[in-house]
């Protein structure tokens, strides 16, 4: 059977993989004593969709299905063999109704609601008798002619839609674990036959796919203790994927924990001593200190709590002890990109708080017998500070590239967990002196570029805010007051020479015209796509500053006159990745926020691509 053929015969057989999990893994209409392994089935659901959505298959929508690049992947003749036959053994797992009560005690009953003793159709009844069912197809077989294929596939669909219109029951909890082990098998399989690169592709982007399905926190502590049980079995090629998921399911169960619930369960922000810091200036947004108590030298970001009023504003406050609580979380997925937070102390002399963190490790134990030099060595330096010190020594393409998928995979990350940043630009993006060889002491002008560190999250917060503590109007309106509290403390405090107008020009336009429209997904991935042009140029964004007035007028400017640069400095994958940023939906729905987060995921594969 050719490609083009079998892929749409795969894309029905997916379909139909899909009816079937959802049969079975339905928690709410589950039995009460076999929820958990509805749990575990929902499990493999979710894993089977993550490989469907690398390919481009999405179970939720099935009449808006692109086979192009399933087709490319089966000209491959393995996969060809391999990828339907996997999926026909999962459809007949669900079907083979037989084999369900026998084998894994799982009892499939004719139901009609309002109807104690309905009539059993005469199809039905020969299905729940296992009458004229189709004979299993040999693992490892190829694909027959077509129309045996297309037969297969009918027969398939019949039969789950059959099994659609029954509810089932356990006889034998014991053996279900029968069944997931031989559903995570098949998933195996279809892991295998995918090449290495796509297979990291899927492992990278299956926290992403699952947890954007959860926001109750003890939906995602039961997602984690499942997902770590299995992913036990090294030899699975989903065992990377797996961990990391279990990883982030636990983070961002941990920030989704009601406050009531987490201050007895786990370890809050630290009120620090302000007396136990010594600051070296207090004027900028960012300050260099040191811990009087063992002198480790520590980096301090200012919050400021005053009001529109310049008057301390308890609202503010608790917002800063908010954000106190996300940075000082344990256990943080490494992709965030972020410094150790230790606490925080307030400076109530300036209204504002001191958000302390740790340096990275190889800069803490550095002997200060030279002061000058070791505080050059402390010393971030943000990327617009190294693109402006180095605009005639452009680093290498390979490290741009580098640089650039660590920022957009950590965006990722940080979505995945349910959080939004709000403030992406390069000055918020922060390098330290590299690692030394042994032997050798840290030199202050070595920068590790493979080590960036993200930071800036003053306005940052939960991206279902809408639905928590107070009503969406409310919460906006208090978020978009603090939006330009916000920019007012940087334009005081901010020790760079920028100005606020050209700061704005990394909001998005319909966020920077109208301050209460709600933030999403797509405005950080925007603002992500103009510090990618600027890593690509590695030239601070040539924009007249009569632009700055009309930003939809400097976007028009930036994607017709800059970003085609990028095409013969950093190819075209490159370029396509930053204008998708640039012009990715904005729309406010629930289906268009989810589609948004999956065309993030996109450009995070897509820039895995460059390479130079």
């Amino acid at each position: 059977m050719d490609p083009a053929s079998l892929s749409f015969a795969v894309v029905g057989m997916f379909l139909t993989c899909c009816k079937g999990y959802k049969f079975l893994s339905d928690t709410k209409n589950a039995p009460s004593d076999a929820r958990d392994a509805a749990r575990r089935v929902l499990m493999e659901f979710h894993v089977l969709g993550s490989w469907g959505a690398h390919f481009e298959l999405r179970s939720d929508l099935p009449e808006q299905q692109n086979p192009e690049k399933l087709r490319f992947f089966l000209t491959n003749e393995h996969a060809r063999r391999g990828v339907f036959d996997a999926l026909c053994y999962i459809s007949e797992t669900f079907t083979d109704v037989k084999r369900l009560d026998k084998k894994y005690g799982i009892v499939c009953e004719y139901h009609m609601k309002g109807d104690k003793s309905p009539r059993m159709p005469r199809d039905l009844r020969e299905f729940l008798d296992g009458v004229d069912f189709p004979p299993n197809r040999s693992h490892g077989a190829p694909a027959g002619a077509d129309e045996e294929t297309k037969q297969f596939l009918k027969t398939s669909k019949t039969r789950m839609s059959l099994l659609e219109r029954c509810r089932w029951s356990v006889r034998d909890k014991g053996r279900i674990k029968e069944l997931v082990t031989r559903l995570k098998r098949c998933n195996d399989d279809l892991h295998r036959l995918c090449h290495f690169d796509a297979l990291a592709q899927i492992n990278l982007a299956l926290p992403a796919f699952v947890l954007s399905q959860y926001k109750n926190f003890m939906d995602l502590y039961k997602v984690a203790e499942i997902v770590d049980q299995s992913a036990q079995d090294q030899t699975s090629p989903t065992s990377e994927g797996r961990e990391r998921l279990a990883a982030m399911a636990k983070f961002k169960a941990r920030l989704t924990t009601p406050e009531k619930v987490a201050d007895k369960y786990q370890a809050r922000w630290r009120l620090l001593n302000q007396e136990d810091y010594e600051v070296r200036s207090r004027s900028h947004s960012y300050s260099m200190g040191a811990s009087l108590k063992n002198r480790q030298p520590v980096f301090v970001e200012w919050q400021s709590f005053t009001g529109d009023d310049n008057r301390p504003s308890k609202a503010a406050e608790e917002q800063i002890h908010k954000l106190a609580n996300f940075l000082s979380l344990p256990h943080r997925p490494h992709e965030f990109r972020g410094l150790d937070c230790v606490g925080l102390f307030k400076d109530t002399a300036n209204d504002r708080y001191g958000v302390v963190y740790n340096l990275p490790a190889h800069l803490r134990d550095i002997p200060r017998s030279k002061k000058s030099e070791s505080d050059r060595i402390y010393n971030p330096r943000t990327l617009t500070d190294l693109i402006r010190s180095n605009v005639q020594q452009v680093i290498d393409l390979g490290d741009r590239f580098s640089l650039a998928k660590k920022l957009i995979r950590s965006v990722v990350a940080l979505h995945t967990c349910g959080w939004l940043h709000k403030n992406i630009c390069p000055r918020n993006i922060l390098f330290f002196a590299a690692r030394s060889t042994p032997g050798q002491a840290i030199k202050a002008s070595k920068i590790d570029f493979g080590r960036p560190f993200i930071v800036g999250y003053g306005l940052s917060r939960p991206d279902d805010i809408a639905d928590r503590e107070m009503g969406e109007h409310h919460r906006e309106a208090e978020y978009s007051r603090r939006e330009v509290e916000y920019g007012r403390r940087e334009a005081k405090y901010n020790r760079l020479p920028d100005s606020p107008a050209r700061e704005s020009i990394y909001q998005h336009p319909d966020k920077a015209t109208n301050p209460r429209r709600r933030f999403r997904h797509s405005y950080d991935m925007y603002s992500l796509g103009l510090v990618l042009l600027t890593i690509g140029l590695w030239e601070d964004l040539d924009i007249d500053s009569n632009m700055f007035e009309d930003l939809y007028k400097c976007r028009r400017y930036i994607l017709h006159r800059l970003v085609p640069d990028l095409w013969s400095q950093c190819g075209a994958i490159y370029g396509e990745v930053v204008r998708d940023c640039l012009t990715i939906s904005t729309d406010d729905t629930e289906l268009a926020e989810q589609g948004q987060r999956n065309h993030a995921l996109r450009l995070a594969e897509k820039l895995d691509r460059c390479v130079a």
